[in-house]
């Protein structure tokens, strides 16, 4: 069944986007990007031709109350409109609550990653405040640049129709769909299949189906912890040292301290994050990125780096024995007093933000009822107090011990509606109580950083 959508008060925010109901000055915006030749076509619809249809159509935007603008910079450069799906075509859907969504977006901002922040922004306002069951979208056979969008949301393939256009043609319209996620099921049904069998195998998995490329930098409170990092990186780091991030995912650590002009040796394990994150590299950048895998670094030198960055594979080794082989690897490679940092998933507050997202969590979750330990799967968690053990084990001197994001997670609606002065306040704050040994375990993420007590 459609339900009911009205967008007149909402206001969403990504990393870099307002979205937000269209106004009525919004009209030469509007015009500017709908008259270009082929934008229009990749919805089916003809370059506007004068200011006046323009005008026509952004008055059944207002009056629908169920299309967002998005706003780049106080520039509209795009819609994402939230419309009733074909009930006809899709009976299977008849007893739950959905919508399809379609978008366009100026041409000129094409290949940035703009539309697929956008689409997580309403995927997310959808679930969470619409209470949908799915949400369905659509795009042409031929359209790559929206095939590539629907993937890195998580949509999965449904079915292909016919889609008769505006412009009097028929297309090969794909159709996918994503289900609103379900903390009883969603563990096991992210895969297909047997489960994957090794740590590399799961890795591989998980990162085709969830998109690292702009978790750290999709909205305020997820900057929360890539700022956090960074700021504890750079007390360590002088001119001329050389940085190993292994772990890298799309490169987003990397990439900053190489824009600074460090050099940066980078070692990634999954296909997808190896891509994006030669998608960012530019001439002129001092990277040295290899695929492999953080249980072996043999193709680095002993003692060879000044900072050695695990911000990624302790959130995947199951085994302690793995685990240990891992910081063994960063130790050796570290030079005598060089610094190395470890983020861990925090075990204790995940409970919470799970809650906050699934409603029943608490009574249904993967986790133990009585000890409130979380079933690692697909990613690994850890308590603070394991973490000190894990490392003391692995001969790491703990220098320090933080709470990279805190209450980020949990307070991200609060964060994210912030104005420029008031986050700015927020992250003074946050910096004052990220190292309260009282507050370590209320944050999503854990950083620790050590050097090696035994060489």
């Amino acid at each position: 069944m459609n339900a009911e959508i009205d967008i007149t008060n909402v206001r969403l925010t990504s990393a870099r986007l307002i979205l937000r109901p269209w106004r009525e000055r919004d009209l030469s915006d509007f015009y500017e990007y709908a008259k270009v030749d082929g934008v229009g076509q990749m919805a089916g619809w003809k370059p506007h031709g004068n200011i006046e249809e323009s005008k026509a159509i952004l008055s059944t935007f207002i009056k629908g109350k169920n299309c967002f603008a998005l706003e780049y910079h106080g520039k509209v450069i795009g819609s994402l409109g939230i419309e009733k799906y074909d009930e006809g075509k899709h009976p299977e859907f008849h007893d739950l609550r959905g919508r399809e969504i379609g978008y366009v977006l100026s041409k000129e901002y094409w290949g940035q990653g703009l539309m697929t922040e956008a689409v997580r922004a309403v995927i997310a306002y959808l679930f969470e405040r619409g209470q949908l069951d799915f949400i369905l979208v659509g795009h042409f056979d031929w359209n790559r640049q929206s095939k590539r969008v629907v993937e890195k949301c998580g949509f999965t393939y449904l079915k292909t129709v016919e889609y008769k256009t505006l412009l009097g043609t028929v297309e090969k319209a794909m159709t996918y769909v994503l289900r609103r996620p379900n903390p009883e099921t969603e563990k096991r049904s992210l895969w297909e299949g047997e489960f994957p069998k090794d740590d590399a195998s799961l890795v591989q998995e998980i990162y085709r189906r969830f998109d690292e490329s702009s978790r750290l930098t999709q909205s305020k409170a997820a900057q929360v912890e890539f700022l956090t990092t960074v700021k504890y990186i750079e007390r360590y780091l002088k001119r001329g040292d050389r940085i190993l991030d292994v772990g890298a995912g799309a490169g987003e650590y990397s990439l900053y301290f190489a824009r600074k002009g460090f050099d940066v040796s980078a070692l990634e394990l999954a296909d997808s994050n190896v891509a994006a994150f030669r998608e960012k590299l530019t001439d002129g950048l001092s990277v040295d990125l290899v695929q492999g895998n953080a249980l072996d670094l043999s193709r680095y030198e002993s003692h060879a780096f000044d900072v050695v960055l695990l911000c990624g594979p302790l959130y995947h080794l199951h085994s302690d024995q793995d685990k240990l082989r891992c910081i063994q690897e960063a130790k050796r490679v570290c030079k005598k007093g060089g610094k190395i940092f470890f983020a861990f998933i925090s075990n204790d507050i995940v409970v919470l933000t799970m809650q906050q997202e699934h409603s029943e969590y608490l009574l249904t979750g993967a986790y133990d009822k009585d000890t409130f330990r979380l079933d690692d799967f697909p990613f690994v968690f850890h308590t603070v107090g394991r973490c000190r053990e894990l490392l003391s084990q692995g001969g790491i001197r703990i220098c320090h011990e933080i709470a990279t994001d805190g209450l980020s997670e949990l307070l991200k609606d609060m964060i994210n509606g912030m104005d420029e002065a008031m986050y700015r306040q927020y992250l003074r704050y946050h910096f004052y109580v990220c190292e309260k040994p009282e507050c370590l375990g209320m944050s999503n993420h854990l950083l620790f950083i050590g050097e090696a007590t035994d060489e």
